[in-house]
């Protein structure tokens, strides 16, 4: 899965490669957190003094084919608003990736202790994101397990996207343009996952990636998840499915479902509905977010995004009252409420989540 040919231009705001002294890391004991893989501590270089992060992967628990994937794609990250990958050694049986320590922890932290962001907090803080996920997507590089636990802050309260332990690289044109394959690997985390990839069928990589953000955004400004899991075993995704074809706001539709008038501006509801378009081929791209209103113009007019798409503002005029009865108990523009059964239990509330390991990053432990 190496880039072939040659790369695009970087973007704004890639950053220029960072350099460390080649020579030994001292591991301290402190941990910066733990998963499926193995774990994440503080090192510091013996002869520069610059303290680190440690990424420890087991062999054990990983393939080395995977774990060398990884380090192959962050060798290749060079953006302001991703981690930065200094070294990596073998040591045992363990695999360690140094990479640059990001002080101000989780993202999902932040949001947690917050309860939820304000629209212009988020702001920051989604545009970063958004900016790091154009870079990946013009390497040929889709993450696959965007989520809130995997971004970091800095020191001075910017983001950096981090774990590319599941990333896939697209090999490359001549011209700098992905060369597209569907994608089999069932593989994410099920909150943040899109449908096309839960479903199991085949999927592009680079639509997972925007649904996933969009499922970042909307968490952070609700202060829970719109969905457990984005399939049939979700009556929240049945519901949403339904009401997007519909035309109804996503949005609008999953706050009706715990009848809570939804608190977002038209601006930052488009934006949401567009990146949990059900369809992967009607959801935004990366640059269309880029060039959000939301992003873009926040104190402009509060108008619909300009774009060739489905427009989720309340119902289309060809939809009747009688063809919405059987879904819809009570009508009310922009926002239907679902009420009684399921719609009375509590939203999703945000919680951390572990990765799918598919079959080709993981080794199963013999028992």
């Amino acid at each position: 899965m190496r880039s072939g040919g040659l790369k695009p231009e970087a973007p704004p705001g890639a950053a220029r490669s960072q350099h460390v002294m080649s020579g030994e890391f001292e591991i301290l004991k402190e941990s910066l957190g733990a998963g499926g893989y193995g774990s994440v501590i503080k090192a510091v270089h013996k002869k520069t003094g610059q303290k680190v992060a440690a990424k420890v992967i087991s062999t054990h628990r990983m393939k080395a084919s995977a774990v060398l994937r990884e380090v192959t794609v962050m060798k290749k990250m060079k953006h302001d608003n991703i981690i930065g990958m200094l070294q990596h050694e073998e040591k045992d049986h363990n695999h360690l990736i140094y990479m640059e320590l990001a002080e101000g922890g989780e993202l999902f932290s932040r949001v947690i202790n917050s309860g939820m962001l304000k629209e212009e907090e988020a702001m920051k803080y989604f545009g970063q994101l958004m900016s790091a996920v154009a870079y990946m997507h013009s390497q040929g590089v889709v993450h696959r397990d965007l989520k809130l636990e995997n971004v970091l802050l800095d020191a001075k309260d910017n983001c950096k996207v981090c774990d590319f332990g599941l990333a896939h690289m697209y090999d490359m044109t001549k011209d700098g343009k992905p060369i597209l394959v569907t994608l089999q690997e069932v593989c994410g985390s099920k909150s943040y996952c899109a449908p096309e990839v839960l479903a199991g069928l085949g999927y592009d990589g680079f639509p997972m990636d925007v649904w996933s953000c969009g499922i970042c955004l909307f968490a952070m400004l609700a202060g829970f998840f719109p969905l457990d899991e984005a399939t049939g075993a979700d009556w929240r995704y049945e519901r949403v499915k339904m009401a997007s074809s519909q035309r109804y706001s996503a949005t609008h539709t999953i706050f009706g479902f715990y009848e809570r008038a939804c608190p977002l501006t038209q601006k930052c509801t488009d934006l949401i509905d567009g990146c949990l378009s059900i369809n992967p081929e009607n959801r935004l791209s990366v640059q269309d977010v880029l060039a959000s209103p939301w992003l873009t113009n926040p104190k402009g007019k509060d108008n619909v995004m300009d774009m060739d798409r489905p427009v989720y503002r309340g119902m289309s005029a060809n939809v009747t009252r009688e063809q919405l009865q059987a879904m819809l108990e009570q009508e009310q523009p922009q926002s239907p409420v679902y009420r009684g059964g399921p719609a009375l239990a509590p939203p999703p509330l945000l919680a951390r989540q572990n990765c799918k390991f598919c079959a080709d990053f993981h080794i199963e432990e013999v028992q």
